[in-house]
């Protein structure tokens, strides 16, 4: 088990959030993705929702998981949507489920997660999300926003990419940042004068339970060498799915937020509501604010475990195991 270090928690203040949807009652059609254009936010702020791990083709309810979320956005509508990765598989039963995606009129991002190589390869995944590059930058309003790709295997010293579910046999050796994509990392964010937010599906944080990226201290002397400036921070935040936990931690003056799966925690069989699955009742999903004053803010959504839960069940992470993504107020040093 992995121990966060230098953490430091803000007052959260947490709500409750109890909503039905219907499903939707039409699907409009795919529009092209653009990552290259920029466009200029109202404002000293940028908003993005985000959802992961809805995990379509392992929950049977994740259709009706994501049409929650797509419907809160059009409510709210924030600068883009993103999502952290392990969304579906490329194949006919889920190009429902991406259309609902879709349907979303503004801005959405793809972040590349393990789950979504299972059946086939990046580029079939990537291919059939119409994502253009498998990690990739661009800016909004007064922020710079980066996504990785954490998706390597470390075989005989080579990086392999996922493909085909290859991820399962090599437990100890999977989820790197592969070397060139440091460099370009350092590339990027020397190349940017604004503020910067990174997006990864594996964390590059500390998390409880372990399987974060095991060359994550490449990727954060990275971060931490574009911060040793002394007009401002360059990165200030960090945030990741991938783990199905609630958390947040600084390291180094660097905010890395864990994002809570949309749909279930997954306990073990034996421990799970859904066979090793404990599922949430209700949609998980956070919307963001980022602010040129100096703050983030984070409303997220709590529900509860569906029954039998892990403490019913005597799982021995019981405790660390909930339905929620807090809700944050948390400073970081302005420009």
């Amino acid at each position: 088990m992995l121990q966060n270090i230098n953490v430091k928690t803000y007052t959260q203040n947490r709500r409750q959030f109890l909503k039905n949807t219907s499903f939707a009652a039409s699907l409009l059609c795919i529009p092209e993705i653009s990552f290259s254009s920029s466009i200029t936010t109202k404002g000293k702020s940028v908003t993005f929702g985000l959802i992961t791990d809805v995990h379509h083709g392992y929950a049977n309810d994740a259709q009706a998981r994501l049409e929650s979320f797509i419907i809160e956005a059009a409510k709210q509508k924030p600068d883009f949507i993103i999502q952290c990765g392990d969304f579906c598989h490329p194949n006919a039963e889920a190009k429902p489920f991406l259309n609902l995606w879709n349907s979303f009129k503004g801005e959405k991002f793809h972040v590349l997660g393990n789950h979504d190589m299972d059946h086939g390869t990046k580029e079939n995944i990537m291919d059939f999300w119409g994502l253009k590059n498998r990690y990739y930058s661009f800016d909004r309003g007064n922020f710079h926003f980066i996504v990785l790709d954490g998706n390597y295997l470390l075989k005989d010293g080579q990086y392999v990419e996922y493909e085909k579910g290859n991820y399962f046999r090599f437990i100890k050796s999977r989820d790197y940042i592969n070397p060139e994509q440091i460099e370009w990392l350092k590339s990027d964010l020397a190349a940017t004068d604004k503020q910067c937010i990174i997006f990864s599906h594996q964390s590059i944080g500390e998390i409880w339970g372990g399987y974060c990226v095991p060359n994550r201290h490449d990727v954060r002397k990275v971060i931490d060498d574009a911060n040793n400036r002394p007009d401002f921070q360059k990165v200030i935040a960090c945030f990741s799915g991938h783990h199905h936990v609630d958390d947040h931690s600084i390291i180094n003056k660097v905010h890395y937020f864990q994002m809570n799966s949309a749909s279930y925690y997954y306990a073990g069989e034996g421990f799970g509501s859904e066979g090793g699955k404990s599922m949430y009742k209700d949609t998980l999903y956070a919307f963001v604010s980022v602010d040129t004053s100096g703050k983030i803010e984070i409303e997220g959504r709590q529900s509860h475990l569906v029954s039998p839960t892990p403490t019913e069940k005597k799982h021995p992470d019981a405790a660390r195991i909930t339905a929620k993504i807090s809700d944050w107020k948390v400073p970081f040093s302005k420009k």
